[in-house]
């Protein structure tokens, strides 16, 4: 056998275990990926905001630390 006709048989038996490995995903249901996207959305929003308050808080402090010092 050549090594183009290697290479076609072995390609096609990988797109043919790749679509059986498809087939055994189980999706999510639209209900569930609802309640997942909200549930991301809140943490991603959560972390925003205490970032963001550690982000001013640090600046603050460093301002006035460094102004004090400085002049």
């Amino acid at each position: 056998m050549s090594k183009a006709m290697a290479m076609a048989t072995r390609s096609f038996k990988y797109f043919q275990d790749v679509r059986s490995e498809v087939k055994k995903i189980t999706w999510p249901t639209w209900e569930d990926l609802r309640q997942h996207t909200v549930a991301i959305i809140i943490v991603v929003t959560i972390i925003g905001v205490i970032i963001g308050l550690m982000d001013w808080f640090f600046s603050m402090t460093l301002i006035r630390g460094l102004g004090g010092i400085l002049g």
